[in-house]
């Protein structure tokens, strides 16, 4: 039986990977046909230092048009930084690892210790293509351990489709760490499922167990160093702590448990280095020199000294209700649908943790006879929902609200939910209200997918 389900899933895994390409074809070619340089044309002058770069914009290569149609907003930081390192002190507010690896990875392209920024989009675009079909393939086998034996891998097969098809679009196409940040942090929330799993069918807490706990907080650290808000998976750990709590305060923890307690908190000391290790680069940098105290910068002298969250607050306007301005409504307007998804999504899944069956928001008294538990989303799992909600509470508070759509992509439990709601209204056939509000889902998706592709590769707003 397991040997049939395996094949099962590997064949399911396999048809993920032509409708990927088709997908990823699409989106380059809507952006390869956008109209003009929009109304910035800083990627035109980088790439061509002709004075006649406007004339010969009229006839470009398709190789051209692909590389100047995704060098567009924040890849642009990523890309210079990858090229010539922080310069600016702003340039910390994007990831020192990410351009480490795009740095590494355009030298490997292009055979030259010193390579070009062209050399430099395109290992962004290849870094990009190949990590988001990594992370739909490895949300697939997430999805199937985390919803356990007992179903039909239908639910995870949807779920990753969507992942194809995620409103981040076009950013998961460019020189963003959108895609990277999702491989990493699905890869570790496979690697924390595989220890905790396997711990429900083993009474004793294995050296096996161990190794997968200790890897999920070496990628959740690896996540956190390409995108901060990797720090957020750390939450999980800290909800297994606290459900030791009550048996801490007793003293009953048995010899296994403590075990599992101290690999669980080592695995939480991985992410917090993970976050803390560019501050410290930064600080040594800007704020241990040998010169002055007075030309140190001022968040140098702050309790906790974040180049991260100075920069972000001074140079973006970062912060606490900072964003709630009329002028900013239509942002709001424009992330409603996900920060609704992931808010309700989440909700759903730690509301019905406690019930003995946690279906995906199928009421008991509505759910059809024939659905059976192979249709059901029942997440063993439900503390991965933990960093997606806080994530949705930060950026309708505290951050650029639009960023949700692109953000959302690295996280599993919306597409889990979405894809329980098509599954089961498949099965029943007929047309409900989950069956109405799936599609609207999926339709919007698709929709805001090419039409941002449209504005992203014309530099136009929002991004």
């Amino acid at each position: 039986m397991s040997d049939m389900s395996d094949r099962r899933n590997q064949s399911l895994a396999r048809r993920l990977i032509p409708i990927f390409l088709a997908w990823k074809t699409v989106l380059l070619l809507v952006a390869t046909f956008s109209p003009g340089p929009g109304y910035d044309t800083s990627a035109l002058i980088l790439l061509n230092s002709s004075t006649n770069r406007h004339a010969e914009l009229q006839s470009p290569s398709l190789v051209d048009r692909i590389t100047l149609n995704t060098f567009r907003w924040d890849a642009f930081y990523f890309v210079k930084s990858a090229q010539r390192g922080h310069v600016y002190e702003q340039e910390w507010a994007f990831s020192w690892a990410y351009s480490y690896v795009l740095n590494t990875a355009a030298q490997y392209l292009s055979g030259d210790p010193e390579p070009s920024l062209r050399h430099h989009i395109w290992a962004g675009i290849v870094i990009s293509n190949v990590c988001h079909l990594i992370s739909v393939l490895v949300l697939f086998r997430l999805l199937n351990v985390a919803l356990g034996r007992n179903q039909n891998g239908r639910i995870p097969f949807i779920a990753s489709l969507l992942h194809v098809m995620s409103p981040a679009g076009l950013f998961l196409c460019s020189p963003y760490t959108e895609a990277l940040f999702s491989a990493f942090n699905f890869t570790g929330m496979l690697h924390y499922a595989l220890a905790r799993t396997t711990a429900t069918s083993n009474r004793t807490w294995t050296i096996q167990q161990d190794a997968y706990m200790l890897s999920s907080g070496v990628l959740f650290a690896s996540a956190t160093l390409v995108r901060g808000n990797g720090l957020l998976s750390g939450l999980i750990y800290l909800c297994d702590v606290a459900s030791f709590l009550p048996r801490i305060m007793t003293m009953q923890l048995s010899g296994h448990e403590v075990r599992r307690l101290v690999v669980t908190c080592v695995a939480g000391i991985f992410v917090a280095i993970g976050f803390i290790s560019p501050q410290f680069l930064a600080y040594k940098e800007y704020c241990v020199t040998d010169s002055s105290s007075a030309t140190a910068r001022p968040w140098c002298d702050r309790n906790i000294p974040s180049i991260y969250t100075w920069v972000q607050s001074t140079y973006w306007n970062v912060g606490f209700l900072r964003y709630w301005t009329l002028p900013n409504l239509p942002l709001f307007l424009i992330a409603a649908p996900m920060l609704w998804l992931l808010f309700k999504s989440s909700v759903t899944v730690l509301r019905n943790h406690s019930q003995p069956s946690l279906e995906l928001h199928v009421p008991q008294t509505a759910r059809p006879a024939y659905l059976t538990a192979t249709d059901s989303g029942s997440c063993v799992l439900p503390q991965l929902a933990v960093p997606q909600f806080v994530l949705a509470i930060g950026a309708t508070t505290s951050f650029h609200v639009q960023i949700i759509n692109r953000l959302s992509s690295g996280y599993p439990i919306w597409y889990l939910v979405v894809a329980g709601w098509i599954a089961v209204e498949r099965k029943a056939g007929n047309r409900g209200k989950n069956e109405m509000l799936s599609q609207w889902v999926v339709r919007t998706m698709i929709m805001y997918s090419i039409i941002q592709g449209v504005l992203f590769a014309s530099f136009l707003p929002p991004a």
